[in-house]
């Protein structure tokens, strides 16, 4: 006999209070494992973690609930929680205005909506706010070929610091929207933490060469050291007359320690005045909106 409409009413009501009652055990469980991070000295927020825990959960996701909330849901969990009750805060790149930019949104999507947000005045901005611990995290355009004056350039004038600034995530937060067909501009997650292996990862290479060389050149060179490009960006040092940056997306998890990173220096030999990684994102969610 199928149930009535009010029986199956107070069924739900049952799940929302099983629901609303883990959620509060939840809750509970990262508070604990916060402090446990800050006594240990150890970063509060770890994205390729984060990046696991989302696959792991896709993968045995089933029913009509879209993967998409699944995403949503649980990137509200720990923007709630652990970003909240660690201080943390968001800058957001000048021109993503609520409502007026789809940065906004993207960093609401990914840190919560709890989480305290601002937008800089600058790009440069942004990045100074993370540096001089203003706010935790920035949210950065996506590099472009051709600008003339990109930020990702003062990643370079800070790589040797102690705590320097890294790449740490890409944005949005959705495989559907990343491709990029409805136009859906992207927006790298810098932050002065350590980029860390989600065991599907891409990082990002800086490499300083005390005279321009082409693209083709690059990506030789990377190949021989058994790197992949994916993009290759450029622009003119600030740092020394006459050199060129280039900001390498490769495929993989890269360190500094390398040994393709070593052979990349060796193929590069004295040319290079710098070649470093500056941080990457674990790949976005595989996942189906509709």
């Amino acid at each position: 006999m199928s149930k009535t409409l009010s029986e199956i009413r107070e069924k739900i009501d049952e799940i929302d209070n099983h629901v609303h009652d883990l959620l509060m055990e939840r809750a509970a469980l990262v508070s604990s494992v916060a402090e446990a991070k800050r006594k240990e000295g150890l970063q509060v927020v770890q994205p390729a973690r984060e990046a696991m825990m989302i696959r792991r959960l896709l993968a045995r996701h089933g029913g009509p609930l879209p993967q998409a909330a699944v995403v949503r849901i649980w990137r509200e969990l720990v923007g709630s929680v652990a970003l909240l009750q660690t201080g943390l805060s968001v800058v957001v790149a000048p021109g993503a205005q609520q409502g007026a930019c789809p940065f906004w949104d993207m960093a609401k999507n990914y840190f919560g909506t709890v989480v305290p947000m601002r937008v800089a005045k600058s790009l440069s901005g942004a990045l100074v706010a993370v540096r001089e611990d203003e706010d935790s995290f920035a949210i950065m355009p996506w590099p472009e070929l051709d600008d003339a004056m990109p930020w990702w350039v003062h990643l370079f004038g800070q790589a040797a610091d102690g705590e320097r600034l890294s790449v740490i995530c890409a944005l949005p937060y959705g495989q559907d929207s990343w491709q990029g067909t409805n136009g859906t501009p992207r927006a790298l997650v810098v932050a002065k933490i350590a980029f860390l292996p989600s065991d599907d990862d891409f990082s990002f290479i800086g490499i300083e060469l005390d005279s321009s060389v082409s693209r083709a050149r690059v990506t030789e060179v990377c190949g021989r050291a058994g790197l992949v490009p994916l993009n290759i960006y450029s622009a003119p040092s600030p740092y020394h007359d006459g050199a060129v940056l280039y900001f390498v997306e490769v495929g993989g998890f890269v360190e500094d320690s390398d040994p393709a990173m070593e052979a990349l220096r060796t193929g590069l030999g004295e040319q290079a005045l710098y070649c470093g990684v500056m941080g990457g994102y674990p790949a976005v969610p595989e996942f189906i909106s509709a």
